[in-house]
């Protein structure tokens, strides 16, 4: 299957997919025009990086130079919509040079001709042409090879191409992400002063060496047109190219462990790895995979060649050689061979400016475990006695109370989440019971003698249990209250107060928010300026008065205008209820509150 996709020209098989799908819509994408979005993303390079040299007529980007430098200079090039590839490495000690074609398509030979001139004219050592393994390619690079030497240019052609998927083509593996490891191993024997024909030689052995293969998520398009092809919701190609070509096998998504475990069994095989090898990788995203996955994908590669007794001597990831838009990676290993080894490695590492290679001192491999230093915490003092003490019964009723918040905010998930949605990401009411489940598992063994520690114990399982901002919130808030209750004389309502409105104090200070921006302060204030009014009334009113002001702060905030937090980020047209944080606090202080009623 393999074979009869690449026996097509990519132009044709282009056509044909877009007779195809003309009844699908065109995918989106911030360009000016499908006409001049060539010419205007290489104007974009040089406008990012001014040492650059734009030959715009023939789509060349070149080093600036003044004077010959007598040595080799490394041209590159190709089809656009791979970017970076290829002018995103040009630079010293990468290419000198490179030449654009359309999208998926080869330059014409006059263009790769100027190039291959105007590299000469500064570089009298010669010009050495990597060429992509593409019939394309192969034809119009090779053309202008062969008129530069006929006009006295110092020149060679080097085809390259590392595709397991293709392999067994007449005429090798298509050239994928391994063609920028030849810019970066010609660029830097070129800076060292090898000569043409050595530096040819030693890539010609490189390409030996070398085996990628990839899969796909979802297909690219074309500026101005659909999709070039459907992958199912569950499904992936294997084998897929950097061309927007489909793989050579659909299959069934897995995790990214099974993705890069099936691709490394293959790899492996190709290149008849064993125990005690060393390699490179190089993990090319296609151009639509979020760095997050790109990162957990490097991790699998170096955990399971690892475990075969491969040492991974350098990972290098990130995008090189695209396919547009596409969702999906390749991963590209390099073995290095005893007698070449050390060289190549030297290479890969060698200082360059070309500005999308991502490799470098941190790139370079280390041993040691990576391990926490879990002594740097252990000691904070908290455990010991601070502030006032408890009585036995008002250690029952604080840990009652405790309790029976904690029961109403897990018995309160779906609502919260339901007044999440609308300006969050709809799991406030999962927050608050993972911090009610918490405290209920912290309640059946933890002391509360004293409340200060209480406090802080808490403010410690809403940064672990809860996360994110929230815990981030609630911890603050507790923390503050804990500090207050440290320094109180004894356990009274004013004692309490003056927790609370600490608490308060840090949440605003560190949150940004205030009473009125539609947060959990609402409620918090609300009801703390309520006990703060009645300290002199009988007990269970003080407490009723709260309970009310803590129900008004809450239900306040569906017609307040989000000044702060997450729901200040959306549109006020979805903000029609009450806010999810502020209810969150009525609930929990009222369960508190109306506990104590109850059993004081």
């Amino acid at each position: 299957m393999a074979r009869l996709r690449l026996s097509f020209s990519v132009g044709s098989l282009f056509s044909a997919v877009y007779k195809m799908s003309s009844n699908k819509p065109i995918t989106k994408k911030i360009i000016n025009s499908p006409e001049t979005c060539v010419d205007d993303n290489l104007r974009g390079v040089v406008a990012a990086h001014p040492a650059l040299q734009l030959h715009p007529t023939h789509r060349v980007i070149t080093v600036r130079q003044k004077s010959d430098t007598g040595r080799v200079a490394i041209l590159g090039g190709g089809g656009s919509g791979h970017e970076p590839f290829a002018a995103g490495f040009v630079g010293a000690g990468v290419l000198d040079g490179a030449v654009a074609g359309g999208v998926f398509a080869s330059p014409p030979t006059g263009h790769v001709l100027y190039a291959i001139a105007q590299l000469y004219k500064y570089n009298s050592g010669g010009v050495l042409v990597i060429i992509g393994n593409y019939t394309g390619d192969r034809l119009n690079f090779g053309k202008a090879i062969e008129k530069a030497k006929i006009s006295g240019i110092k020149v060679e052609g080097l085809i390259v191409g590392e595709d397991v998927a293709s392999s067994q083509n007449k005429t090798g593996g298509r050239s994928m992400v391994g063609e920028v490891l030849f810019y970066k191993l010609a660029g830097a024997l070129a800076l060292k002063g090898y000569d043409l024909a050595a530096i040819r030689k030693e890539a010609v052995e490189f390409n030996k060496y070398m085996a990628t293969l990839g899969v796909c998520l979802s297909a690219c398009s074309l500026p101005g047109q659909p999709p070039l092809f459907e992958i199912a919701h569950d499904e992936m190609e294997l084998g897929a190219g950097v061309h927007g070509e489909a793989g050579i096998e659909k299959m069934k998504m897995g995790t990214a462990k099974e993705i890069v475990g099936m691709i490394l069994e293959k790899l492996i095989s190709h290149l008849k790895l064993v125990a005690g090898n060393r390699v490179v990788v190089t993990v090319d995203n296609l151009g639509g995979t979020s760095i997050f996955e790109m990162n957990i994908i490097s991790a699998e590669i170096k955990d399971q060649l690892e475990s075969k007794k491969i040492t991974v001597e350098r990972i290098f990831s990130g995008h090189y050689k695209t396919s547009l838009e596409m969702q999906g990676f390749q991963i590209c290993l390099l073995h290095l061979p005893k007698d070449k080894g050390d060289l190549w490695l030297e290479l890969m590492d060698a200082p360059t400016e070309g500005s999308a290679w991502t490799g470098g001192q941190l790139s370079v491999r280390r041993e040691g475990e990576h391990v926490d230093d879990d002594t740097l915490l252990q000691a904070d003092g908290r455990k010991g006695a601070s502030g006032p003490a408890l009585s036995r019964k008002e250690q029952d009723l604080l840990r009652g109370s405790l309790f029976a918040a904690a029961e109403d905010l897990t018995k309160s998930e779906v609502l919260l989440n339901r007044l999440d949605s609308g300006c969050g990401d709809g799991d406030c009411g999962i927050t608050l019971k993972n911090l009610g489940l918490a405290i209920q598992s912290y309640l059946k063994t933890a002391s509360v003698e004293y409340p200060s520690n209480v406090l802080w114990d808490l403010s410690e399982i809403a940064e672990t249990d809860m996360g994110g901002t929230s815990g981030g919130i609630y911890s603050l808030g507790l923390s503050a209250a804990s500090q207050a209750m440290a320094s109180a004389k004894s356990n009274d309502v004013a004692s309490w107060l003056k927790a609370w409105e600490s608490g308060i104090q840090a949440i605003s200070k560190y949150g940004g928010a205030e009473p009125g921006d539609r947060t959990m302060l609402d409620t918090l204030h609300s009801a703390a300026e309520a006990f703060k009014q009645n300290l002199s009334a009988d007990f269970k009113l003080l407490l009723q008065k709260t309970i009310e002001a803590s129900e008004a702060g809450a239900k306040a905030t569906a017609k307040m205008v989000a000044r702060a937090g997450r729901a200040s980020y959306v549109a006020s047209d979805y903000i029609l209820d009450e806010d999810a944080g502020a209810r969150a606090a009525a609930i929990w202080l009222q369960a508190i509150l109306n506990y104590i009623i109850k059993n004081k």
